[in-house]
């Protein structure tokens, strides 16, 4: 399967990207001469100031990246007043990199950009077989493109975790589709240890396993591997517990970083043009996600729906629309619904608003502009 793999279009597609848009990306750094951003109160433009340079991994490291390399050096920690710590940021992808960074002598900036290029092309590899496979109706190159231009797709080649956990959850989903319930499950486990909306797949999946199995055949023999998800999360908390004390040191900290189920009214307030246009655009990927969600409620598609409604729902329920559209762009029954459609003008529209926007936020990302 791996060589498979290696072989199709969406593979071959996802490599052409990486060249052209990290290109683009490092001329964008060293073409702009720009201001600190403030498009959020809580920026210290002080730190992350544009700076220009022609290294290429640099320009991937950005934002949250500081915080894996934080785990990377010196491991979990946590305050005593649960402060903004990395306790937050779920551990496989720091610990995949501990072991691959001997490749590039310790460098963490070179390993995360390195593993997260590597799982972008598996992900356009896997979403061209799954879409071929499964969705007949849907263009298979088609998806893996309209994945490849959303607003916020530089982060799949950023120091972030977002291609890992798209290739984990379309890796969990093909197999659930094919029946294979134990490798559904491990791929879902890992995409719970990625990050805390990797324990989601599991209610989708035990119904697209109930859906293919018929609801009296779906006995728990057959299906329990798909517990392994909740174990991922599961195992995660655990070791907050025996390592500081605290099964729920997740939400509390989580709550310092913005995120609680509440208004976070600091998000709301609009006293720069930047915080308004910042705003607008986090609105127009809400709506788009709600969209593509509805029209899979439409469709009876049950385990999409349930998968996009739930993913959206707990970044909504948190307080605050900041990073939706990362959120969002790891929800691939988008790309699978825009390939089928038959429109040809709808497609055309889609493609040159998605590309603009990618555009924009690229330019901003290298240039430590809040994106997405």
């Amino acid at each position: 399967m791996f060589i498979e793999l290696l072989k199709n279009k969406g593979f071959k597609l996802a490599l052409i990207w990486l060249l052209v848009v990290n290109v683009i990306g490092l001329v964008a750094n060293n073409r702009l001469n720009l201001e600190p951003d403030d498009a959020y109160s809580w920026i210290p433009v002080e730190k992350y100031d544009q700076h220009q340079a022609w290294n290429i991994a640099d320009i991937h490291y950005r934002w949250d990246s500081g915080w894996y390399h934080d785990i990377f050096k010196n491991g979990y920690q946590k305050r005593d007043d649960n402060t903004r710590t990395n306790i937050v940021f779920f551990p496989l992808y720091p610990i995949l990199l501990e072991p691959l960074s001997i490749f590039f002598g310790g460098d963490f900036i070179w390993s995360g950009w390195f593993l997260s290029c590597v799982f972008l092309l598996l992900s356009g590899a896997l979403l061209f077989r799954f879409t071929k496979e499964l969705h007949k109706d849907s263009d298979p190159l088609l998806s893996v493109f309209l994945l490849l231009i959303f607003p916020t797709a530089f982060f799949l080649n950023g120091i972030y975790t977002e291609s890992m956990f798209l290739f984990f959850s379309l890796a969990a989903f093909y197999f659930s589709f094919k029946r294979n319930y134990l490798w559904a499950g491990i791929f879902g486990a890992l995409a719970a240890l990625t990050r805390i909306t990797g324990i989601l797949l599991f209610l989708p999946l035990v119904v697209q396993a109930i859906s293919s199995e018929g609801f009296e055949k779906a006995t728990m023999k057959k299906i329990w591997p798909l517990s392994l998800i909740a174990l991922g999360t599961l195992l995660f908390f655990m070791f907050h517990w025996i390592v500081f004390g605290n099964f729920w040191l997740f939400f509390e900290v989580e709550s310092a970083w913005g995120r609680s189920f509440s208004i976070n009214r600091e998000h709301f307030v609009f006293l720069t043009n930047a915080s308004l246009a910042n705003f607008l655009l986090d609105s127009f990927y809400l709506f788009f996600g709600a969209v593509a969600t509805l029209y899979f409620l439409k469709l009876k598609n049950y385990p999409y729906f349930i998968y996009m409604a739930s993913t959206m729902g707990v970044a909504i329920a948190t307080g605050t629309l900041m990073s939706i559209g990362r959120y969002i762009m790891i929800l691939f029954p988008i790309y699978i619904m825009g390939a089928s459609l038959k429109n040809e003008m709808h497609r055309y529209a889609w493609i040159l608003i998605s590309t603009m926007l990618m555009a924009l936020n690229t330019y901003m990302f290298v240039n430590w502009y809040w994106a997405g």
